[in-house]
C-alpha cells in the first residue's frame, strides 16, 4: 500500500501536512517501529481542533454553537486493520475530542460515548476540562453550512480514518450528525480501503455512504468508480437534493473523491470554488496539494 493522506476541504491542509510529516519521518520503518496511521490521523486532526481560527469550518474549539449557545463536539476514529472504532458525541469542555475517541476505542468496552458520559470518561482518563469551552455564548445566525474535518491516512500496512466536527450551527441540544457514525461519516476495512464524508449529516446518515464506498472497493471497483457509484445511487434514491462529499483511499493507497456540490464558498475568505476541493499528499510529493472534484 502506498503512503497517502487525504483531507476534506482546503482548510484541512494543516492536518494533512502534520500527518504526512509524521508518515515521511518514518516511511522507511516498519509500522511496528515507526508512525502508525492512527497516530498520524490523531495528530493531524489535533492541529485543527485546538486552533480557534478553524471554528468557521465547524471544527474544534472555535466551532459553532448549538441553539442554546453551547459547544458540543463529535469525533470518531477507526482503524482498517483491526476494525477497532471509537467515538464521542455531544461532548463539552474537551479541546481534542478525537483523542478522547481514540481512548474510547482503546480503553473502553464500548465503541461510542455521548454527552456527560463521554465527558466523565475523558476526565477519568486524564483529559483536562476547559471551562471556557463550556461557557454559553451567542449563536452566530450568519454562520451556515456543515463542513467537517475528515482525514484518511494509509501507510505500508495500515489505514485509519478520523473525523471531528462541532456539527451544524444552531442545532438542537444533543443532536448528532453523520460524522461520528460508523458507515455514515467514516468507515475503513483494509481489505477495501477507507472513506469519509461531509455535508448534510441528517441526510447522509440515511444512506451510509462511507460503508458503501469501502464495500464497492472490496468488490474490485476502483476508488473513483466506488465514489461515483455511491454518489449516483444516493442522488437517484433521495427525493431531496443535498450536499454530500466523499474522500476515499483504496487498499493500494490510490485516492479518489465524489461530490454532489457544484460550488463551495470558503466561509473565511469568501472565495468560491467550483466543485469539491480536498487536500492530498501521496508519497513522493514534497507538500500536500489541493485537488478539485467536479
Amino acid at each position: 500500500m502506498k503512503c497517502a493522506v487525504v483531507g476534506t476541504w482546503p482548510f484541512s491542509i494543516e492536518a494533512v501536512q502534520v500527518a504526512s510529516d509524521l508518515v515521511k519521518l518514518n516511511m522507511d520503518e516498519n509500522d511496528s517501529k515507526g508512525c502508525k496511521s492512527i497516530d498520524a490521523v490523531e495528530k493531524g486532526i489535533n492541529a485543527i481542533e485546538g486552533n480557534v481560527k478553524y471554528g468557521e469550518y465547524f471544527v474544534g474549539c472555535g466551532g459553532v454553537r448549538n441553539k442554546q449557545g453551547y459547544l458540543e463536539l463529535d469525533a470518531a476514529i477507526m482503524n482498517g486493520k483491526s476494525l477497532q472504532f471509537g467515538a464521542v458525541t455531544a461532548i463539552q469542555g474537551i479541546q481534542h475530542p478525537i483523542s478522547v475517541a481514540r481512548r474510547v476505542m482503546e480503553a473502553s468496552p464500548h465503541s461510542m460515548l455521548t454527552g456527560p458520559g463521554a465527558q466523565k470518561f475523558a476526565v477519568k482518563h486524564g483529559f483536562l476540562l476547559d471551562e471556557e469551552l463550556m461557557e454559553k455564548k451567542d449563536v452566530n445566525p450568519q454562520l451556515a453550512g456543515h463542513d467537517t474535518l475528515g482525514l484518511i491516512c494509509s501507510t505500508k500496512n495500515d489505514i485509519t480514518v478520523g473525523v471531528s466536527t462541532s456539527g451544524m450551527g444552531g442545532k438542537e441540544e444533543g443532536r448528532v450528525g453523520d460524522s461520528a457514525l460508523p458507515g455514515s461519516g467514516l468507515y475503513t476495512d483494509i481489505e477495501g480501503g477507507a472513506a469519509c464524508c461531509s455535508g448534510d449529516g441528517d441526510m447522509i446518515m440515511k444512506h451510509c455512504p462511507a460503508f458503501r464506498v469501502v464495500h464497492y472497493m472490496k468488490q474490485g471497483n476502483t476508488v473513483h468508480e466506488a465514489c461515483d457509484k455511491v454518489i449516483h445511487e444516493i442522488s437517484r434514491r433521495s427525493q431531496i437534493k443535498f450536499d454530500l462529499v466523499i474522500i476515499a483511499v483504496d487498499k493500494q493507497g490510490n485516492i479518489g473523491a465524489g461530490s454532489t456540490i457544484s460550488v463551495w464558498k470558503d466561509p473565511n475568505t469568501k472565495e468560491e470554488i467550483h466543485g469539491f476541493p480536498y487536500v492530498v499528499w501521496v508519497e513522493g510529493m514534497l507538500e500536500p496539494e489541493i485537488r478539485i472534484q467536479k
